[in-house]
């Protein structure tokens, strides 16, 4: 038993060997190339999207599973079927959740990006700084509401006219100066049950220190006292959208083909809107497309274009663009060949049959006119429609009653036959 014992370690160390080769190898069965992270600058909460090559460098054709990992850590993975010596792109779109420098890797590759950290505006004051603004800011609010709270009152008459003041406990009358009826006549003294409290018509004027002083109210700092206002309205929250990663693929086409152009919309707002994403080429709307997206979403937006006319084009997505090229295609340029002529001697009033294969060779449709010739002259012309790549056989049917030889030209094709005289006994 004790001889037995050594195998168990030795087992173990074998296993864990071949558990290695083996991921060694499943690792080299694929390549990646190309890694590349945009943006590589982002604040926390933004995403970036990570694009790479991947190439299967076995024989046969595999199945793949590559795992993005980010500080570490598998963020995400994606499957891959690629036949031999087959390559793919692949996308990975994730959100910048930790400041500072974060690792990725993707197969063997690694690339780093940096997300930057909110900062607070309050960050860059001193403590006591922030202590004394908001005590000035308490003792403002304590002020206001004193002003308000406080009882607006009314300018009284000047206390020094002791004459104003009656006994104690009565209100006393103003002097009111009555027309004089006569030599002697004087006003009834002060606080005399026939003192009227307001002047009588013709009568003096009153003089001007009895006189209760007017007040008109006039616009100060701080509104009169009133009900309450209503309260401010909250701060709503709304959408706000930003585009990246803009991408055209392929770069180059030919005349009539389809060229994808997508980018990326995200809301960073604090809720759900819509947003409508413009298409310019060469500075002219192609197609808008609406997304209606929720708080801290975001959607790869694709646009189908196809161009017919060829050259340059540049697209546009809200600030974001990139160019692509459109090659011509080719016209329609025709060849003839394959002269047959059946058969090449008949009789006075017998059939001839010229023909020959047109072909079109350009990219695309046209119209092609074939001419006839006999002993240098025109016999007869045939019209014919070629779509791209079409071949199409033009037969020509001629009767000569005139004996001899003709000589046969079609579109640089040559050859001739021969009429035989028919001899009458």
């Amino acid at each position: 038993m004790r001889k037995l014992t050594w195998l168990l370690p030795v087992t173990i160390i074998l296993l864990l060997v071949l558990a290695a080769t083996v991921s060694v190898r499943a690792q080299d069965d694929f390549e990646v190339t190309n890694l590349s992270i945009s943006p590589d600058s982002v604040a926390v909460g933004e995403y970036v999207t990570i694009t790479a090559t991947v190439t299967n460098t076995k024989d046969t054709e595999e199945t793949y599973s590559v795992e993005l990992k980010l500080n570490g850590d598998v963020k995400d993975s994606q499957e891959l079927l690629l036949g031999a010596g087959q390559s793919d792109n692949i996308t990975f779109t994730i959100a910048a959740d930790t400041p500072g420098e974060n690792f990725v890797e993707l197969g063997d590759k690694s690339k780093t990006f940096t997300v930057t950290g909110a900062t607070s505006f309050w960050a860059i004051f001193e403590p006591w700084v922030l202590w004394t603004i908001g005590a000035i800011i308490v003792v403002l609010i304590i002020l206001v509401i004193a002003i308000v709270a406080m009882p607006s009152r009314k300018k009284q008459p000047p206390a020094a006219i002791k004459g104003m003041q009656g006994p104690p406990g009565t209100q006393a009358a103003m002097p009111i100066p009555t027309p004089m009826s006569g030599p002697g006549s004087v006003s009834p003294p002060i606080g005399h049950p026939t003192a009227m409290p307001t002047q009588t018509p013709g009568a003096f004027p009153m003089p001007e220190q009895f006189q209760m002083p007017r007040t008109v109210p006039t616009p100060g700092p701080f509104p009169a006292p009133g009900p309450l206002a209503g309260p401010y309205q909250q701060y709503v929250g709304r959408p706000i959208f930003s585009v990246s990663n803009l991408t055209i693929t392929p770069s180059q086409i030919r005349a009539g083909e389809q060229i994808t152009i997508s980018a990326i919309v995200y809301n960073n707002g604090a809720e759900a809107g819509t947003y409508s994403v413009v298409l310019r080429i060469n500075g002219v709307v192609e197609n808008i497309i609406d997304l209606t997206l929720s708080p801290g979403a975001s959607q790869v937006t694709t646009f189908m274009v196809t161009k017919d006319t060829g050259g340059d084009y540049y697209a546009e997505i809200d600030g974001w663009g990139g160019a692509f090229t459109v090659i011509p295609l080719v016209p329609a340029t025709f060849s003839v060949n394959n002269l047959v002529i059946a058969p090449d001697r008949v009789k006075q009033g017998e059939d001839v049959i010229i023909s020959a294969v047109v072909t079109n060779n350009g990219e695309l449709a046209g119209t092609y006119n074939m001419t006839l010739k006999l002993k240098d002259t025109v016999d007869s012309t045939e019209e014919v429609n070629l779509d791209p790549g079409e071949s199409r056989k033009v037969a020509f049917k001629i009767n000569k009653s005139e004996p001899g030889f003709y000589n046969v030209e079609l579109e640089g094709l040559t050859g001739r036959f021969v009429v035989e005289m028919e001899w009458q006994r």
